[in-house]
């Protein structure tokens, strides 16, 4: 049976590591060795603490640390080949479309739009469309002639 003054003492001292670890020449901390935590620039430059060029070495860590980004990880190739062919047909496509900019421009900046007046915009009949139809091919010519016959 435990007395009260063993249950506060092990309430109290709940973390107990039982297990000794092995002393690295580095003396990376408990975490690392464990898996629970990322190993730093800090972590790897410690042991190099009161050799030479130390100061110079650290100063110029600490400048990379500000100024450095991130780098995304490599898309998949088929992804790197369709983002290079998006590429390709944009730039092919730009220059097809750059030909109507100044069109554009004048259109928006004209007070009135005018458009071609010469064409007929009339509507159109079935029976107009039919009567303005020329055979071209030998096939369209020969069902031409039998629909013509009384």
């Amino acid at each position: 049976m435990m007395r009260k003054t063993d249950q506060k003492i092990c309430m109290k001292n709940d973390v107990i590591i039982f297990e000794a670890y092995l002393e690295y020449e580095y003396n990376l901390n408990r975490d690392i060795l464990d898996g629970d935590s990322r190993i730093s620039i800090q972590d790897l430059l410690n042991p190099l603490h009161g050799k030479p060029d130390h100061g110079k070495l650290k100063k110029s860590m600490s400048w990379m640390e500000k100024k450095s980004m991130p780098i995304h990880a490599a898309l998949p190739k088929p992804d790197q080949e369709r983002i290079l062919e998006r590429g390709a047909a944009y730039d092919f496509v730009q220059a097809d479309v750059t030909k109507w900019d100044l069109h554009v421009k004048r259109n928006k900046e004209a007070p009135i739009i005018y458009f071609d007046e010469d064409k007929d915009v009339k509507f159109s009949t079935v029976g107009a469309i039919a009567a303005e139809f020329e055979p071209r091919s030998d096939f369209e010519k020969k069902k031409f002639f039998f629909f013509q016959r009384p």
